[in-house]
């Protein structure tokens, strides 16, 4: 993913999946994520940065069955020319609507 986010945003995803008592679990369970998504609209444009909502569903496959999720999520992409990358996604809910 390293090619299509930021170094900042990599950051806090491995942050996140580094928490204490997240990946172990998730091995043990021989857990696999499977999702698509659709961007449902645009929230906000300029010159450097696009926010698009974006409905994502996902499928958790593990030793105990499947299970699935769906989500409305706010995706920022910034860059310019060719060079455009993710910034940051978080809950559609929780920014402006």
């Amino acid at each position: 993913m390293r090619n299509v986010i930021t170094a900042q945003l990599s950051g806090v995803l491995a942050r996140g999946y580094a928490t204490p008592g997240v990946a172990g679990p998730r091995v043990r369970a021989k857990q696999v994520s499977t999702g698509t998504s659709s961007i449902s609209s645009l929230r906000a444009f300029g010159s450097s940065s696009i926010t698009f909502v974006v409905a994502i569903s996902q499928k958790i496959t593990d030793t105990r069955g499947v299970s699935r999720s769906t989500g409305q999520y706010a995706v920022t992409v910034t860059g310019s020319g060719s060079s455009w990358q993710v910034s940051d996604i978080e809950l559609a809910s929780a920014g402006n609507s």
